[in-house]
């Protein structure tokens, strides 16, 4: 059998070893994750774009004691036009109790 794995399991493994990294704003944030799993995969032959937003989220305000949509720039990865979060690990939510997989996009840039 072939050692090489397949570039699905491969983009899976990269995104899975980012996103158990300590998210850390400004320094380990969503375009540093995405720009390095887009260097990673591009070593392993693998087609990746980044994807910068503006979007929106639902967001829970401490002094309000809601939930409010608030607009949000985020960035991840795509692989094959499949949307690849790499920020932090799949569901878990971050700054505000927001969840960047349900982060809406309005305006959106592949680079």
């Amino acid at each position: 059998m072939d050692n090489r794995q397949l570039p699905k399991e491969k983009v899976n493994e990269i995104a899975e070893s980012l996103r158990h990294e300590p998210y850390r704003l400004f320094f380990n944030d969503c375009l540093a994750k995405s720009v390095r799993f887009t260097k990673e995969c591009k070593k392993a032959g693998i087609s990746a774009k980044i994807v910068c937003c503006v979007g929106l989220a639902s967001a829970r305000i401490p002094l309000l004691s809601r939930r409010l949509n608030l607009p949000v720039i985020h960035v991840w990865a795509e692989v094959e036009a499949e949307r690849i979060e790499v920020s932090r690990p799949l569901g878990s939510r971050g700054i505000l109790d927001i969840v960047p997989m349900d982060i809406k996009p309005i305006l959106r840039v592949r680079i």
